[in-house]
């Protein structure tokens, strides 16, 4: 027939507070983790050598180094500053310079940096011994006793170095700065070199090229027959020059000559205006005319005609009007001769100036590549005038050029070592210590899995516990020795949970999940206790196989249990008394190869009907659940069973299993009760029924 089985209660998960509790007993690895990881800390701190650091400052300053004259950049953003000190800062930390400050301090010789060279303790000594660094490893072990900081929003480079040895400090610190400094040069000056090297590789060739383009131009010009020596002009555009300038020059004097024609021509019967504009010369003449004019005038006014005066004033201004107008024709004859004379050369000018113009169209398409070859040429003694200037230029720079950064102060060689920082180490040590125990603690406590407490065990096994009974000595004997103590207080709790004595609650089975679990010993404590009250109680040890009462009362002769079932003894001869109490004794005989055949026999049974009539209580000492099938029969025939666990020591998987195995044999497991628990630890742990062993409760009971 199968059992219906009640479902277990399903553990909820641990709160916070259930957490902390947790860590709270298991105080001791906390503690232990809090207080070890400084003590190492310190031990390790100790036990290290010291270190000194010694410190210069570079100023990174590339307005001081620019050359006068030289044009500045524009200004740098904060963002840009910042690039470039950390690209400085790169530089001082670079590889090379590392490789370079291990090969001149000779650090490949010490142990600081040589791991081949170091001591080597027990049991380090054992393992193989370390190879010398190469120049790769030995650069990067520099790299880490370097350190560059730069202050923001400033240009000023702090160089460190740190090492065992002050004085290495010192020089290793001095040494990266002048490598810096020595970088920048040797920079600076390679730049230069280079491009000296282009300018004079690049200007050889342009001479080669002009001095090639002169020859061609010479050649050239001596073919189109261009005239150097003037303005690069051709022969015949020379002769056009002069063609036309002699061509200006007869054409003004035409229009000079037709000009005094023409006035002379307007004049019409004013002679002496025609006389002025031909013959400007002849003024004085035409001034003595006037006035003789004027004297006759004058004359014939007062005088008759033949007045003396008169007649020779007329004789004077007719000799004088005949002379003007005898020069005035001949010079009017000279201007029309000039007037000719200045139209036939205008012509002639103007047809040999359009001859040479036809003539020099041809020569100007012929000299067109001389032209070129001109304009090639004046190009490449341009461009090597610059070339050589610019070289002049690099030259003054190679000679003037200064590093961009300078030292503002040598690394002095450090008084004292680095500190080791002991507080903060100490500190941060014993943070990280309590953050293991915390971890460990808690790793351990999660990782226990048997049962400590009452509200463990109803809710991880679904059962009620109805006692903890603490380590004591000689327990058996304590239920009358000291009825007032806690491991009696805990017993009457086991009785009064599970009812003994009531309808029903007579005969008690104590099984547990396996051996050395305290059955034995809650079993004859809780029978003495029980007849110590004046009831009628008998404690029948049903382990054959691994009795226990005989060791305890001393009856290890008197026949038991199984002679009863076999027939082979009667009650009375198998009852025993307890030396201590009234309480009445069965032990478990000598038959243990056929236990379970006589407690699957009728007899069993009938033999617990007539002890039902003659006690109030029957216990029953049986086997453990995993060990023996016995078990599961005598729990089934007894009205309750109790289920020993063994505090903080049965895994709760273990327990589980035997109260499921109990109640498929059809057990009424009525509850259970922690053994053997440390009243101390107990006490500590923060479980609610810890409560009880705590000092406060000394006036209700006793140790």
């Amino acid at each position: 027939m199968s059992v219906a089985l009640p479902p277990l209660a399903v553990a909820a998960p641990p709160s916070l507070a259930d957490q902390l509790q947790g860590l709270g007993r298991r105080w001791r690895i906390l503690l232990l983790s809090t207080l070890l990881a400084p003590a190492l800390a310190g031990l390790l701190l100790a036990l290290s050598p010291s270190h000194y650091e010694a410190t210069g400052i570079l100023l990174y300053d590339p307005e001081a180094a620019r050359l006068p004259g030289a044009n500045a950049a524009g200004p740098a953003t904060e963002l840009n500053q910042d690039a470039v000190m950390a690209s400085q800062s790169a530089i001082v930390l670079a590889l090379p310079a590392a490789a370079a400050i291990a090969t001149r301090l000779h650090l490949d010789q010490l142990p600081e940096f040589n791991p081949a060279l170091r001591k080597r303790i027990f049991p380090l000594s054992l393992l193989p011994a370390p190879a010398a660094p190469d120049a790769a490893t030995l650069a990067q072990t520099v790299q880490t006793h370097l350190a560059v900081s730069v202050q923001p929003g400033a240009r000023v480079i702090a160089v460190r170095f740190s090492a065992r040895s002050p004085d290495l400090a010192a020089a290793g610190a001095n040494l990266a700065m002048q490598l810096y400094l020595d970088q920048g040069r040797d920079v600076a000056f390679q730049a230069l070199n280079d491009a000296q090297s282009w300018l004079e590789a690049h200007s050889a060739q342009v001479q080669q090229q002009l001095d090639e383009t002169e020859t061609q131009l010479a050649k050239a010009r001596a073919g189109a027959g261009v005239v150097a020596a003037t303005q690069g002009s051709t022969l015949t555009g020379e002769t056009a020059s002069r063609l036309a300038a002699s061509l200006v020059e007869a054409q003004a004097a035409l229009a000079m000559a037709r000009a005094r024609l023409d006035a002379a021509t307007e004049a019409g019967g004013d002679a002496a205006a025609a006389n002025a504009a031909v013959a400007p010369n002849l003024l004085p003449l035409r001034t003595q005319q006037a006035q003789l004019a004027s004297q006759v005038k004058s004359l014939a006014s007062e005088y008759g005609p033949a007045y003396p005066a008169l007649v020779t004033a007329r004789a004077q201004l007719s000799a004088v009007t005949a002379q003007i107008d005898a020069e005035a024709g001949r010079e009017m004859q000279a201007a029309r001769a000039d007037v000719a004379a200045d139209e036939a050369q205008v012509r002639t000018l103007q047809a040999a100036l359009a001859h040479i113009r036809i003539a020099s169209q041809t020569e100007d398409e012929e000299s067109a590549p001389v032209r070129a070859l001109e304009q090639r040429a004046e190009a490449g003694r341009d461009m090597l005038r610059a070339m050589t200037l610019q070289a002049g230029q690099l030259a003054q720079d190679a000679s003037l050029t200064r590093p961009e950064a300078r030292i503002l102060s040598m690394a002095a060689v450090p008084a004292r070592p680095e500190s080791k920082h002991y507080a903060m180490v100490l500190s941060a040590a014993t943070v990280l210590g309590l953050c293991l125990g915390v971890l460990l603690a808690g790793l351990r406590d999660t990782l226990d899995r048997s049962l400590r407490s009452g509200n463990e065990v109803r809710a991880a096994l679904g059962v009620s516990c109805h006692g903890l009974l603490p380590v004591a000595a000689r327990p058996e004997e304590r239920a009358i020795t000291a009825p007032l103590s806690l491991y009696c207080e805990q017993l009457r709790g086991i009785r009064t949970g599970l009812g003994l004595g009531e309808p029903g609650r007579q005969i008690l089975a104590v099984t547990a999940a396996r051996p050395a679990e305290g059955k034995t010993t809650l079993c004859v404590s809780l029978a003495r206790m029980l007849a110590a009250s004046g009831l009628r109680v008998l404690a029948i040890d049903g382990d054959v196989r691994c009795p226990g009462f005989g060791r305890v009362f001393g009856l290890e002769e008197r026949p038991g249990l199984a002679e009863l079932l076999r027939g082979t003894a009667q009650l009375p001869d198998a009852l025993g008394r307890d030396k201590l109490t009234s309480l009445s004794l069965l032990c478990a005989g000598g038959e243990r190869a056929s236990a379970l055949d006589l407690f699957l026999s009728p007899a069993l049974p009938a033999l617990l009907a007539a002890l039902r009539e003659h006690y109030d209580i029957i216990l029953l000492d049986v086997p453990p659940a995993f060990a023996l099938a016995e078990a599961r029969v005598l729990c089934r025939m007894a009205d309750l069973t109790l289920l020993c666990i063994r505090w903080g020591s049965t895994p709760r998987r273990l327990a589980r299993e035997a109260l499921n195995l109990l109640r498929e044999a059809g057990a009424d497991v009525a509850g259970t009760a922690l053994t053997r628990v440390n009243p101390a630890a107990h006490a500590r742990s923060f479980y609610a029924d810890a409560e009880f062993y705590a000092p406060r409760y000394g006036g209700y009971v006793t140790k």
